[in-house]
Formats: C-alpha cells, structure tokens, sequence
C-alpha cells in the first residue's frame, strides 16, 4: 500500500469548499452563473468566445441579474 505524502488539491480542507467536493449528485446549489462586469457603465459586450456570454457595464447590472 503506497502511503500519500501530499494533498493534490487543499480546497478539501476548506469549509466552504468540502461540500462541493464530497457532493455525488449534481444540484442547483453547485452551479456558479459567470458574470463579467466592466468599467465601462452602460456596456453590453458580448464574449466571443463564450457564447450568450457579455461584459456588463454597472449600470446595465441590475436589470441582467434580475431574471437569476
């Protein structure tokens, strides 16, 4: 039996992360919504890279989490 020496991932340790890691079924309580937001105030740009994705300017904020 091979003995471990070393942790490969410390969020194990962390309180707020342990659920995450010891959870075997997917909720809805482990899903994180990205939100990019910019210093541009009132931007809408969308993320080429990620589809239906944008960088939302401070003022447009509230009205696009509303809906979450």
């Amino acid at each position: 039996m091979v003995e471990i020496n070393s942790l490969l991932h410390a969020g194990y340790h962390n309180p707020a992360q342990r659920p995450w890691q010891i959870e075997r079924t997917l909720t809805k309580s482990a899903l994180m919504y990205p939100i990019f937001i910019t210093d541009e105030q009132d931007s809408l740009i969308p993320i080429s890279s990620m589809p239906n994705q944008y960088r939302i300017g401070v003022n447009r904020l509230e009205a696009f989490i509303q809906p979450l």
